[in-house]
């Protein structure tokens, strides 16, 4: 027994000795002898039981395998000693475990997974007062939500990095780190603050380097508010202090930036010899992609010359290289400037080929980008494209071709919304199969990847919304070929296994011959007792698509037996400004109360729209299934007049963001519950909010930087619309329920998967900063946001058929980019409600109540279309004398 204590003391020693090995090793770069040295250290420090030693080498064995490529291991390696220093209350050490392996997920891509490991080093490093590991979490988790959009809450997070120690040495990146989430927020004046303490705070070390970013980062800042003159003098700074600096790569860039900033000025003598010069130094750094980066801002110089054949040599030479290099984001956007080259020169064919393959290339792509930082000029630079394609397609005589494309400009919607939310698309799968699960998973954990690969190949560019974005740094070429294609090997067996899934995630979009057999194809649970509407559209039904750019609005339509497309396009810049004139009025009279629209501006409108396609439909077309573009979303078109008659006297309207979406809710008929205790497939929920005087005394808060002190009046008429409804909803099943005030809150999430028809009376609002903050507000002031139903799940059903929300401005939604909607009205259809009624704008409580009650009296639980029984209640407010402001606003989103 005496020679027990001996054996211990010589088993720590060779466990320190090999730690301390292991650490020479690894301080060396010897990984490989680094992970034998921490083998051995982790195995006696369970001999001798020594639990922070265990967790100490645990977390340096990762270090190693991290170090030799081996991520899995490494993260097992992690995963031990958090869970070692955990169950020993360790904190500090679990905090630190914590840290790296959050940082190995981060690097790997897996940004959701690296947020939950700083979230937990974080609440260790609290626990211990461990101010290093507070900021370090807290820095990065703010560069994380910043990667994936969340700019507003990454400002919270680098404000705490900042405040969590007094003395740290990166304070100028945190600060910088600020003035990017301001950026991305369209802050500018509040960026370039933040950009100038981040410089004058590295300036204290002289660390040229950094204040080299911190003032390109300004200037990037400056050019997205197109302040291009001081754009170029920040970039000018930017590359002397990379000269400084050593920093070839950075002076690279800030070249090609400058050059695109004196494009912008027009002086294109300058532009060209800082393009010419920033390809010299690519070249002397062997960067190809930063080459044909560059050789492409040289191409968008002479094309802005008018040298159409010297941007074609250009566009064509950086078009080489990165096919050489197997690029597939730089040939996307030479295919596409090579497009609008041939374009101008009048040659329509080799134009319509060279887009054709850049938008093959950028639907891939933007499938996997999630990066919203990344998205701006991605978006804007698609958009182009796009236009430019369908302008090709009508001149070509295309016009089934330019319907598809028109799709196609607009099938991403659903991506944006998950890219901008924090969602786990996981949750949307609705599979028990856990085959199925993994695929899901891998995919998401691929597309994380991709992202990664992106933002370093974007890193330290952003010249604006210009037309070419100088790239710096250097992608291993195999690591991207091998995971775009592994995510696409699993994308392409998801849509064999989950085609619903496959389409969140990958563009999917409709042919003109896929649209034509809406009408032919059945459902897969049956129709009506005549077999009239068993087809996944109606023969009633008409589409009509709109597609508004800067050149023109295109207006398509399309019905059972259409050959080919109606058309109605406005390309003349005169009439475009009028249109836009005409909306903007109609939008702004019709939401006024008390300002009644001329009958005119209806007529103007209807005619400029879409007289045309409308003046086209056969006989027999009673429901018009529109899709929008832009700010047409908002806009009532059962209000516009023919001439004759409003839209609504002979049409039924319906709205959907895609066409895309036709055959997705066309064959999800509601499923009988899986909840305990489901109610009857006829039965109402209906929800009324009248008492809101809390709000009054305590406020609504709207979003983490918006608190209303004015609070909210009460609505007196909601009762007793609820109360009608749920009687109504009593002739068709016996077991409505009725909720009121403070009931919503505490049971509407719970009970919203037991029934198939949720009315909701109460207000609501519509943030168009944060639109995902958007919401219905409950009688505590509270907001059920848009983002609480997508990120926790709040309401979800799978035997959803009618949500109507009789609260003002639910169906206003913030408008992207690809012209598609982010808001509540996305939100509530993710969360299984294929059909929508909404409001476009705040209308008096009693005409609101009127309107809700002849709805729900014409569609009786289903007897009639939804859209035929609004349809119905808006002719009888019509009949009695409404005006547009009280009767329009009220939208069906759906086909049924």
């Amino acid at each position: 027994m005496g020679k027990k204590p001996v054996n211990l003391e010589k088993q720590r020693a060779a466990m320190e000795r090999e730690g301390d090995q292991g650490w020479r090793a690894l301080q060396d770069g010897d990984f490989t002898s680094a992970v034998d040295f921490y083998v051995k250290a982790v195995e006696l420090a369970k001999e001798v039981s020594d639990h922070g030693a265990l967790a100490v080498f645990s977390s340096y064995h990762g270090i190693s395998l991290a170090g030799l490529g081996d991520r899995e291991s490494a993260v097992r390696a992690f995963q031990a000693a958090v869970d070692t220093a955990h169950e020993f209350g360790l904190s500090k050490i679990e905090a630190h475990a914590s840290l790296l392996m959050a940082e190995q997920f981060r690097d790997d891509g897996l940004a959701d997974e690296a947020i939950a490991c700083f979230l937990r080093a974080l609440d260790a490093a609290y626990s211990c007062d461990d101010a290093t590991g507070m900021e370090i979490a807290f820095g990065n988790l703010g560069r994380l939500y910043l990667e994936k959009g969340w700019a507003e809450q990454s400002i919270e997070w680098f404000r705490h990095a900042i405040e969590a120690r007094d003395e740290t040495p990166n304070k100028a990146a945190w600060l910088g780190s600020l003035g990017l989430a301001y950026t991305e927020l369209g802050q500018f004046e509040e960026a370039n603050g933040y950009f100038t303490r981040a410089f004058n705070e590295a300036g204290l070390t002289e660390d040229r380097k950094t204040q080299a970013i911190c003032r390109g980062s300004q200037g990037n800042s400056l050019f997205e508010a197109k302040q291009y003159e001081e754009a170029a003098q920040c970039y000018e700074e930017a590359l002397s202090l990379s000269e400084t600096a050593d920093d070839q790569r950075r002076v690279g860039i800030w070249l090609g930036n400058i050059g695109n900033a004196w494009l912008k000025r027009g002086d294109l003598a300058k532009a060209v010899e800082c393009c010419r010069r920033a390809i010299e130094v690519a070249k002397g750094q062997e960067d190809l992609q930063s080459q044909a980066a560059h050789m492409d801002s040289l191409g968008d110089c002479f094309y802005a010359q008018g040298n159409l054949n010297e941007a074609l040599e250009r566009y064509q030479e950086a078009l080489g290289i990165s096919k050489k290099i197997e690029d597939r984001q730089g040939q996307r956007i030479y295919l596409s400037n090579l497009g609008k080259t041939y374009q101008q020169m009048g040659q329509l064919q080799p134009a319509f080929d060279f887009f054709s393959s850049a938008i093959e290339l950028f639907d891939e792509q933007r499938s996997a980008i999630k990066a919203d930082d990344l998205k701006t000029s991605f978006q804007n630079r698609g958009q182009d494209m796009y236009r430019d394609m369908v302008k090709v397609c009508l001149a070509m005589g295309k016009r089934v071709e330019a319907l598809e494309y028109v799709g196609r400009a607009k099938s991403r919607a659903l991506l944006d919304l998950l890219s901008n939310s924090p969602i786990d698309v996981t949750q949307l799968e609705g599979s028990e199969d856990e085959s199925l699960q993994k695929l899901i998973h891998h995919e998401s954990e691929l597309r994380n990847q991709i992202a990664y690969f992106e933002r370093l190949f974007w890193q330290g560019s952003s010249s604006g919304g210009g037309e070419s974005g100088t790239r710096g740094a250097a992608i291993a070429v195999e690591d991207s070929q091998r995971i775009y294609a592994e995510w696409r090997d699993v994308v392409n067996q998801l849509r064999r296994r989950h085609p619903n899934y496959a389409s969140l995630v990958c563009a999917s979009t409709l042919t003109f011959q896929e649209i034509s057999s809406l009408w032919s194809e059945l459902r897969t649970a049956g129709g009506g007792a005549d077999g009239s509407d068993s087809y996944l559209l109606s023969r009633d039904t008409a589409i009509v698509e709109f597609y508004w750019t800067d050149q023109y609005l295109l207006a398509a339509s399309v019905w059972h037996g259409a050959e080919q497309p109606g058309l109605h396009l406005v390309n003349d810049a005169d009439k475009l400004t009028i249109l836009e004139e005409d909306l903007a009025n109609f939008l702004e009279m019709s939401a006024t109360e008390g300002w009644e629209v001329p009958v005119s501006l209806c007529k103007r409108l209807y005619n400029g729209l879409f007289g045309d396609v409308m003046s086209a439909l056969p006989e027999g077309i009673t429901h018009l299934l529109l899709v929008p573009h832009g700010s047409l979303h908002h806009l009532p078109f059962s209000a516009l007049h023919n001439g004759a008659n409003f839209v609504c006297e002979k049409y039924a309207v319906s709205y959907l963001p895609t066409t895309s979406l036709i055959p997705v809710l066309a064959k999800s008929r509601p499923a009988e519950s899986t909840v305990e205790n489901p109610a009857d497939p006829s039965d109402y929920l209906v929800s009324a909010i009248s008492d809101y005087s809390i709000t009054r005394k305590e406020g609504v808060v709207f979003s983490s930087r918006l608190r209303s002190a004015a609070g909210l009046d009460d609505l007196t008429y909601t009762m007793e619309e609820a109360q009608t409804i749920f009687d109504l909803g009593k002739l068709t099943a016996a077991g409505s329920k009725l909720l009121t005030n403070a009931e919503v809150k505490d049971s509407l999430p719970e009970l919203f998967s037991k029934y198939p028809v949720v009315h909701f009376a109460g207000h609501a609002v519509f943030n168009p900063d944060e639109p995902l903050a958007s919401g219905l507000v409950l009688a505590d002031g509270s907001i059920l946001t848009a983002a609480a139903i997508l990120q926790s799940n709040v309401l979800h059903t799978r035997c959803g058929k009618l949500l109507v929300l009789s609260a003002c401005q639910t169906g206003v939604n913030k408008v992207t980019a690809g012209g598609e909607i982010l808001g509540l009205a996305r939100a509530l259809m993710y969360a299984g409600m294929p059909n929508l009624v909404l409001s476009l704008w705040e209308v008096a409580d009693r005409s609101t109540a009127t309107l809700m009650k002849d709805f729900h009296a014409a569609w009786q639980g289903g007897k009639i279309p939804i859209y035929e029984a609004l349809r119905q209640a808006q002719i009888e407010a019509l009949k009695n004398g409404h005006s547009i402001h009280a009767w329009a606003p009220f939208v069906h989103m759906g086909i049924d």
